[in-house]
């Protein structure tokens, strides 16, 4: 379920939190590292006794307005649905505007670009990112594993001139995010940098790749750009994702400038992207129910149609007893009819017992009399 932020603000501060915890089924601490996850503030030490007193008390703080790319909503599971009313996602249309978030995404770009400044670059990477930081030490520890042992396989592999430099731009880029409450992070994948941004609820991936034709070597079993190449190669950063809207998904170095000179302007484009992302994820959420709700509709009438085929199929068969019920019906009929004042060595208990059998094994087929007739009697809509 989904619920505002205003709405799971109150009800963290409609009752002491023992008591909510137990109404939710989990342990205060719990509840409130929970709350405190969403960027819930919780009512300080002591409030429940001020307000038992009467006396004065801090009120409950405002929530903060809808950023780029937040749906505005926070997902919680189903303990909740009797205790906070569920939110519906926003329109596909809108309005999106909050405080924080204008309804043109170029008045977005232009705030942006105002509140993230210039965006200067370290030299080095003394200072990483913590979206960086997991990959360093992943990379440290491959490299002392790689001065202890001169055969050890796994060496560093970001320690190249031109990994060096997408490391350095992903850490500005990320700093510069991180000014706007954003964030992202990069990990090894099989030997390839590969990164993310993540803006409000969107995550949205980054590819850095370089420009023309450039040396390759085989690495760990993979065509990777030669190791050698310079810190110069040109580069070209871009969002791994396809927009409906105009919005700059892509940048490199070009006449313009180098990459590094135009991380102010990226982040703001990303966090534009990040915004056009989540409207666009409205539409697309509900084209994906449409989707799945001709999906159901196919599946239904391709079920209805096999049902009706059974249907008819049980009503030839039903046609065919009937008429083998009759005709045998018939022959002993015509038996009895024949047999009356014959001396034709058939005794009347013989021609009885004959007669029992037979008319019997008849009411066996008979559709109606056995039932089979009824399994296709009720529409097939029943069934669905």
């Amino acid at each position: 379920m989904y619920v505002s932020p205003d709405d799971l603000s109150a009800f963290a501060w409609g009752a002491p939190m023992r008591d909510l915890a137990a109404k939710v089924g989990m342990s205060d601490v719990g509840l409130k590292k929970l709350l405190h996850s969403h960027g819930i503030v919780t009512p300080p030490q002591g409030y429940w006794n001020k307000v038992h007193a009467r006396k004065a008390a801090p009120e409950r703080p405002k929530q903060p307005p809808r950023q780029p790319g937040q749906a505005g909503r926070i997902r919680l599971d189903k303990r909740f649905s009797s205790l906070i009313a569920e939110t519906p996602p926003v329109a596909v249309d809108g309005p999106f505007e909050s405080t924080a978030v204008p309804e043109n995404l170029e008045e977005l770009r232009d705030r942006e670009l105002k509140a993230i400044g210039r965006v200067a670059i370290p030299r080095n990477l003394d200072n990483p990112h913590a979206g960086l930081v997991q990959l360093f030490r992943n990379e440290e520890r491959r490299r002392q594993k790689a001065l202890q042992d001169r055969w050890y396989w796994n060496k560093p592999t970001f320690d190249t001139l031109l990994a060096q430099r997408k490391l350095r731009l992903l850490n500005g880029l990320f700093h510069a995010l991180g000014r706007r409450g954003h964030s992202g992070d990069a990990y090894d994948e099989r030997g390839e940098l590969s990164a993310r941004c993540h803006i409000g609820n969107m995550t949205l991936g980054l590819s850095l790749t370089i420009i023309g034709k450039h040396r390759t070597e085989m690495i760990a079993g993979y065509n990777r750009p030669a190791r050698d190449l310079p810190a110069s190669t040109p580069l070209r950063l871009s969002l791994m994702r396809d927009f409906r809207t105009k919005v700059t998904a892509a940048w490199q170095d070009d006449a313009d400038g180098k990459l590094e000179a135009k991380l102010g302007t990226i982040a703001a484009d990303i966090i534009v992207a990040g915004e056009a992302a989540f409207r666009q994820g409205l539409i697309e959420a509900v084209e994906w129910e449409e989707q799945q709700r001709k999906w159901r509709e196919q599946l239904r009438r391709e079920r209805l149609a096999a049902l009706e085929a059974k249907r008819v199929e049980d009503l030839k068969k039903s046609g065919d007893l009937l008429r083998q019920a009759e005709e045998i019906r018939a022959v002993v009929a015509r038996v009895k009819a024949a047999a009356v004042g014959r001396d034709n060595g058939i005794s009347a208990d013989e021609l009885k017992t004959w007669e029992f059998w037979a008319l019997g094994y008849a009411d066996r087929l008979d559709p109606v009399l056995s039932g089979q007739v009824l399994s296709h009697l009720r529409s097939v809509e029943d069934d669905l």
